[in-house]
């Protein structure tokens, strides 16, 4: 006996709402009419649909999301890092709690063993004959959920072959699953789960597959990113064997120019209503323009107050532009700096800071561009930096004088730094000099860009008072 499933799959969307609309009126408008042929389908997502750089994200605390998520359609969400990386734990508990939509997390878990919030490790999906075992696993970022949420990694491919004897147990004769792992991993992970699993629906590499790849028997799915493409997959399924016997997919490119779903609109609506009032809340005042490197600077001194540390180090490119003179309000400040990164506080040696500072000077360096590790827009140059607590004298590899809250620095000692997640590893900065850094404390519940505003709030405020 044979079944047909249809699978619609999106990726990746990072907040981009105005393809979203028409990402949901075409999903809505193509389960209808595969439901009136009394045809199966389902509509899935690998994950990123959240992204805090976006101000309706952002003012919602991510709810806007799942209004969205719920409004389309979904049958399943596989958590990605931006649901995970750029919201502080207890947010990604009641997220995951309160959402009409199953998350789908298997390779992650509460430090007890518990599952995270209102996360499953698998589900399954009955029409007709046809029972569908689902799960989702992420980019598990070597241990920084570990080091920033206190959560355990678990390891994934055993946890996957867990997942399939459970749901196979259960009857499953068709295995999906969600991705947010990148389609190298996929590929690879293919391999390695020949006939365990019948079809990756993948994430997080932002890969348009036009057409499906097989590798291993395994059915491998991608599409795109941004709100771009909505993927169309179908598949016939050998219920006896449960085995796929057949399959054809497609990308269908999404467009301005293409239907809107007005149900969502609405939801958008809402929730940019709602941003709009968060951020119009008066921050700072100043009575001349502030440059892009004034406000790096501030950030800088920002992160230094915040953790108390000897020294704050902030790169050009985690702000995009200058501010206006005048009232600055939150919105404004987060319209510039939109990079998603996490304050830390760090220890480096007094050789290493000389050697920061020379390469701050380094326009190869400086000039790199950047694309992931949290950074908007992708491919912003990393930038100069810019320091608090230290001052110093020529430029180049003609740096001297360099003192260290007035005091000489000492190249043998260790000092440390209050700044930004990409400072912590050299092959994102570009900044050699960082490597053989020791982290100390991952900022857990907050990001640079709300450092910097509770900062300039801080001196708005003292400024009224002084008045």
């Amino acid at each position: 006996m044979k079944e047909t499933l249809t699978i619609l799959h999106t990726n990746d969307l990072h907040g981009h709402y105005d393809l979203a609309l028409r990402q949901s009126a075409y999903i809505k408008n193509r389960k209808q009419e595969l439901k009136g042929k009394n045809e199966h389908v389902i509509a899935v997502d690998g994950g990123d649909h959240l992204d805090m750089s976006m101000n309706e994200c952002l003012a919602t605390g991510g709810y806007i999301h799942l209004d969205m998520l719920a409004s389309t359609g979904y049958d399943a969400l596989s958590v990605g890092n931006n649901e995970l990386l750029r919201l502080p734990k207890e947010k990604i508990r009641q997220l995951s709690i309160d959402s009409n939509v199953p998350w789908l997390l298997l390779n992650l878990e509460e430090a007890d063993g518990s599952q995270i919030g209102g996360t499953k490790k698998t589900i399954m999906l009955e029409m007709g004959q046809l029972k569908i075992g689902m799960f989702g696993a992420t980019d598990l970022f070597e241990d920084i959920y570990e080091n920033k949420h206190g959560f355990r990694n678990r390891n994934t491919v055993t946890v996957i072959k867990e997942a399939v004897s459970e749901l196979r147990e259960a009857g499953a004769n068709l295995i999906i699953f969600l991705s947010h792992m990148g389609n190298k991993v996929d590929v690879e992970l293919a391999k390695e789960l020949s006939g365990l699993i019948d079809v990756i629906v993948g994430a997080h590499s932002h890969t348009v597959l036009q057409k499906p790849e097989v590798v291993s028997d395994v059915v491998i799915v991608q599409a795109g990113c941004y709100g771009q493409y909505v993927g169309e997959l179908q598949i016939t399924v050998d219920l006896e064997n449960k085995k796929v016997i057949d399959h054809h997919g497609r990308l269908i490119e999404m467009t301005l120019d293409d239907q809107i779903d007005s149900e969502l609109e609405i939801v958008l609506k809402k929730g940019r209503l709602q941003a709009e009032k968060f951020l119009s809340e008066v921050i700072y005042y100043t009575e001349e323009d502030l440059s892009h490197e004034q406000i790096v600077r501030l950030a800088a001194a920002s992160l230094k107050e915040h953790w108390n540390s000897e020294i704050g180090i902030m790169y050009g490119g985690g702000v995009t532009e200058g501010l206006g003179k005048g009232n600055i309000t939150k919105g404004s400040v987060v319209n510039v700096c939109k990079s998603m990164h996490s304050p830390v506080i760090m220890q480096i040696t007094g050789q290493q800071l000389t050697g920061l500072i020379s390469e701050s000077y380094n326009d190869e360096i400086v000039n790199r561009p950047i694309y992931g590790g949290g950074f908007r827009p992708h491919g912003i140059p990393i930038g100069k930096l810019q320091f608090s607590g230290v001052s110093w004298d020529g430029q180049g590899e003609h740096i001297t004088n360099i003192l260290v809250n007035g005091e000489g620095i000492d190249l043998l000692k260790t000092y440390t730094v209050g700044t930004g997640t990409p400072m912590l590893y050299e092959d994102i900065s570009g900044y050699q000099n960082v490597k053989g850094n020791k982290l100390i404390e991952v900022g857990k519940d907050i990001m640079v860009k709300d450092v910097l505003i509770n900062y300039m709030k801080k001196q708005y405020l003292n400024s009224q008072t002084m008045v």
